[in-house]
């Protein structure tokens, strides 16, 4: 329920209605919806789509005609008992009805396969335009819960929901070319039958369609839900996190609460199952009542001697082709209603907001300085600043690091840097120039990264390392120096080296230790030939030699290149010629190590509090 806000105006009493407004938008909008999908469908594969429209017209003339044919060969056999009509005649019309059958059998083998081949281009298609979208998304969109709900529901939607609405919409077309041609051939039946068949329909249809839009709201307001179940399931099924699972005694209370949501669903399902049930036993009473009253109307004038064998049979066959095509007929209007609704999800998300990275002048050549003037930031749907008025200047040859406690805004900053995100206030130069003129993905070129949360790419070793620039794939030359700076010589010993897959996610992997994998990502780094390395905590996974090293290799690395780092670890930041200490998003303290020791302000109680879990003889504060 919505309460009214305590300043609002109340509407005025000559102001229009706003749901007839805002039923006339919905209705465009699915006129909108429904023209994307057949253009959709058409697109996915022509051929079959006209083949699927074909075969189902055609196939829906052959009811009436099976009716007719039936009809014509009952009253022939009713003749042929008193000598009136002759074998030859008899089998004439049989030959006919066997005739229809077998054309019907082809036409539906042509039909289903046609629509299984149709579903699985549009399956491919859809799937593609999903996963294209993702790559255009802004990345402050991956860290929203909404864009996740909003990729979940448009997966859902990926496999038979398009494919539907084009069957119920050439199934109307072929349902009103059964209704009419069978309707006409029962017509002569008496002027009320046919009318009182059709209402019988309605009471079916009319539960059907309400309860399937119960079910797809359901479904919606379950979805972030589910998500959440589902995730309860992967942390008791994953291969990293069952360590930590089994020692604390975790799987009962992840159980339990993976069963809490069932149970809310269950509630759920079990109220639309209870209500549906009743509201199809209403239906039931009322269509068997009509199709008696009709039935009673057929027995009186076959009683009267008014109609004959055939007749008869008609009105037996007639009444459920009859209640078929109309139940389809009307369930076809609905269905394409409740699947329009479930297709919505796929376009709110194809419809989010995308970010060229393409757009803006090519940058060219290396990176000399970059300086941050005045760059704020703040993350949207929020109200506070991340980064205020951040301002510093690296130049080439030289390292900057980036200090403070978690969430002082170290990794946003590195995010701006790298176009991952924009400044909400301030300006980025590089070289003295603007960086928004320039289009994010030739800016990147010149930049490589490990983030802490380095990826784990669970490829080959050697694909690993070559993702930072996937046009050198083949480069083995390229990707072993890079293992050799990353100090990542254990590739060596895996079973096929370079070729040896990584993981256990795909059989024949070999796992890794989480040094391991951040010496590949170092590698991975190194393999880019940019002009600004980045380096967000490069060495948080190692042991202590394994530092050493990579400190070694940092300070190699950074003598003709920008080099920025974030790391909590004094011994890496030490190396850095500048060092910022970021506090609440601001600039608290600058300068080299030995001036900010000597400042004996933030800094130096930071390093003093790393240092004495290592020695005694601390720089006194």
């Amino acid at each position: 329920m919505t309460l009214p806000r305590p300043n609002a105006t109340p509407p005025s009493p000559n102001a229009p209605a706003t749901k007839p407004a805002a039923a006339e938008t919905s209705r465009r909008q699915q006129l909108r919806d429904l023209t994307a999908t057949l253009k959709l469908v058409w697109q996915a594969s022509p051929a079959q789509t006209t083949w699927f429209a074909t075969t189902t017209l055609l196939l829906s003339v052959l009811p009436a005609l099976n009716l007719y044919v039936s009809k014509r060969l009952l009253d022939a056999v009713a003749l042929s008992v008193g000598g009136q009509e002759s074998y030859g005649a008899l089998l004439g019309l049989l030959g006919l009805q066997v005739g229809l059958g077998v054309l019907g059998s082809l036409l539906g083998i042509v039909q289903n396969s046609a629509r299984e081949l149709l579903g699985d281009s549009l399956q491919h298609r859809i799937t593609a335009l999903i996963l294209q979208k993702a790559t255009e998304l802004e990345v402050e969109r991956f860290e929203n819960a909404e864009t996740y709900d909003r990729l979940q529901q448009a997966y859902r939607e990926v496999g038979s929901r398009p494919v539907q609405v084009a069957t119920q919409l050439v199934g109307l077309a072929g349902a009103l070319v059964t209704l009419l041609s069978v309707g006409g051939l029962m017509v002569g039946l008496g002027p009320l039958i046919v009318p009182l068949i059709l209402l019988s329909a309605l009471p079916g249809v009319y539960v059907s369609s309400r309860f399937g839009v119960e079910n797809y709201r359901m479904l919606r307001w379950q979805t972030h839900d589910a998500r959440v179940q589902n995730y309860f399931g992967s942390v008791l099924t994953s291969d990293s996190l069952v360590k930590e699972v089994r020692l604390f005694n975790v799987e009962p209370y992840l159980l339990g609460r993976w069963r809490e949501f069932y149970l809310g669903f269950r509630t759920q399902l079990e109220g639309i199952v209870r209500r549906r049930g009743w509201g199809n036993l209403g239906a039931s009473i009322i269509a068997a009542s009509l199709v008696g009253a009709a039935s009673a109307l057929v027995l009186r004038r076959a009683a009267a001697g008014q109609l004959t064998v055939g007749d008869f049979s008609l009105f037996a066959l007639g009444i459920a082709q009859i209640q078929g095509t109309v139940s389809g007929l009307l369930s076809g209007v609905s269905g394409v209603y409740q699947n329009l609704l479930y297709m919505r999800n796929l376009y709110s998300f194809l419809e989010l907001p995308t970010r060229d990275l393409d757009a803006g002048d090519i940058w060219e050549g290396d990176i000399d300085t970059i300086e941050f003037r005045d760059v704020a930031f703040r993350y949207p749907l929020t109200d506070k600043d991340v980064l205020r008025g951040l301002s510093f200047t690296v130049r080439r040859g030289e390292a900057l690091a980036l200090v403070g406690e978690n969430g002082a805004g170290k990794t946003t900053a590195m995010k701006l840097l790298t176009r991952l995100f924009e400044p909400s206030a301030g300006r980025i130069l590089l070289n003295g120039q603007d960086a928004a003129r320039f289009s994010p993905r030739s800016v990147q070129r010149q930049l490589s990264i490990i983030f802490q949360d380095f990826g784990q790419y669970q490829m080959q070793a050697g694909e690993n390392v070559a993702l930072a620039e996937t046009g050198r794939l083949a480069d083995e030359a390229g990707q072993q120096r890079a293992i050799a700076q990353a100090g990542a010589e254990f590739v060596h010993e895996l079973p096929d080296g370079l070729k040896t897959p990584l993981g256990r996610l795909f059989q024949g992997g070999r796992q890794l230790s989480g040094g391991q994998w951040q010496r590949l990502a170092l590698a991975r780094l190194y393999f880019r030939d940019a002009s600004v390395l980045v380096f967000d905590e490069p060495t948080a996974a190692l042991d202590a030699r394994a530092e050493f090293e990579t400190i070694q290799a940092l300070r190699e690395q950074a003598r003709d290149r920008i080099t920025l780092l974030i790391s909590h670890r004094f011994s890496t930041v030490r190396l850095a010629d500048q060092i910022i200490v970021l506090d609440g998003g601001r600039v608290a303290e600058a300068g080299s190590h030995q001036e900010l020791i000597a400042l004996n302000a933030r800094y130096a109680a930071l390093y003093n509090l790393q240092a004495a879990g290592y020695t005694e003889a601390a720089v006194p504060v």
